[in-house]
């Protein structure tokens, strides 16, 4: 294992400590156990770096192996869905282990992202969504998804696993450069015409195979890791930053980005449609419960703004009352076209609505008063005839909506918006 990745596992399991099985670390046991995994489906590839990487990977440095198999028990029903619909080898399933540890935040300075992890390019050829507030490639089951059908397509080219896992790591284009510098496509005088830091994935993936699966097979309590059970959870019109799951839901911003991973800031995005993001099982009845009182929360209470024709309905039997917010002002009237207006007469319906009247009609509550002389605030009563001032050349128009059944006119009131 390279000082580097010691490092970085050694950080994942700070606070964390595990047994180690007692396991031979010897030159003999080694092969061994390689004839285990080999007669698996291990492909064969024997060098020393390989042995010397599954001697230190079997003693547990730092915890590593141990933290490596509780990890990847927490994603292997999603790994082995994915890799047996591809009808990809086992071992395969060990490329987020030994390559980032299943770090689905992890990001390199090349711009590979996600614990896998995917370059760029790569993740648009494969559908993944990457803007600046989100990226799939740190989305476990979207990169999960990508990276099988990656690896799929790079068999299919090369025929070989230990040249397809290479081609994953260092990328085709340069893998090519390799194969057509060195005219051959034997994989031994390959990985040896490769710099020293690209033969580290394909060493770190078989020990790490073997490793971990001889691991789980010998220690009968592994601890699970961050196991909690995630749901879907529906954003609103508007970004929710983490800190208000803090305040309002005790679900702090670090596991918020724990359990989204995809988000690139501390905030759940809206991006022109309802973001779905992850939440604690635990917690989904009362998010769904508030969720009414999130813009509340953001914006404060909303300001009613009142106008001329600012009123409120409220509705007894057949009878709408109107209550006029204090001294509202009619608005200007118009001077009304001569000799282009005529009336109209429309007989009130049980279940006719205010705005319903006012959309077919065209007209304004104001001047529906002032063409009945009305004063009373209670005037939209079943039976009541009212006469409405509408241009000429419209008149069988509105005459027909004295016909029209209750559904007739409220559609005509919504295709008039």
């Amino acid at each position: 294992m390279t000082v580097l990745n010691r490092i970085f596992f050694g950080i994942l399991l700070v606070g964390t400590s595990f047994t180690s099985p007692l396991l031979a670390t010897d030159t003999a046991s080694i092969s061994k156990l390689l004839d285990k995994y080999e007669s698996r489906g291990l492909p064969r590839f024997r060098v020393p770096e390989l042995y010397q990487e599954i001697s230190e990977r079997l003693e547990n440095h730092n915890g590593t192996t141990g933290i490596l198999a509780s990890r990847y028990l927490r994603y292997q029903e999603l790994i082995e869905t994915e890799r047996r619909k591809q009808k990809l080898p086992w071992f395969v399933g060990f490329l987020p282990a030994a390559n980032t540890g299943f770090e689905p935040r992890f990001r390199n300075e090349s711009g590979f992202a996600g614990m896998w992890p995917i370059p760029y390019l790569m993740g648009k050829k494969y559908g993944l969504i990457q803007t600046a507030l989100y990226d799939e490639r740190h989305d476990p089951e979207k990169s999960t998804e990508a990276a099988c059908l990656y690896l799929a397509d790079l068999q299919i080219i090369y025929r070989d696993w230990l040249m397809g896992i290479t081609a994953f790591s260092v990328g085709p284009a340069r893998f090519n450069q390799v194969i057509h510098g060195n005219k051959t496509l034997e994989f031994d005088s390959l990985f040896y015409a490769l710099e020293p830091e690209e033969r580290i994935p394909v060493i770190q993936l078989l020990a790490t195979a073997v490793a971990v699966s001889e691991w789980i097979e010998l220690e009968s309590n592994i601890p699970a890791i961050n196991n909690v059970t995630l749901t879907k959870a529906d954003g609103i019109t508007q970004p929710i930053p983490f800190s208000l799951f803090d305040e309002k839901f005790g679900i702090g911003i670090a596991q918020m980005r724990e359990y989204n991973p995809g988000l690139r800031t501390d905030l759940i995005p809206y991006m022109g449609k309802i973001f779905n993001f992850n939440l604690p099982n635990a917690i989904e009845d009362r998010y769904k419960g508030a969720r009414d009182s999130i813009s509340v929360w953001l914006n404060g209470a909303p300001q009613m703004e009142l106008t001329f024709d600012t009123l409120t309905q409220v509705f007894d039997g057949d009878t709408v009352v109107i209550i006029e917010t204090e001294q509202v002002a009619e608005p200007p009237k118009l001077i009304e076209e001569r000799d282009e207006k005529v009336w109209v007469y429309y007989k009130i319906k049980r279940g006719d609505a205010l705005y319903t009247i006012t959309d077919i009609f065209d007209c304004t509550v104001g001047e529906i008063r002032r063409w009945n002389n009305l004063n009373s605030k209670m005037f939209l009563i079943a039976g009541k005839r009212l006469k409405f001032y509408v241009p000429a050349s419209k008149k069988s128009y509105y005459q027909q909506i004295d016909k029209m059944s209750l559904a007739q006119k409220r559609e005509r009131a919504k295709s008039d918006d």
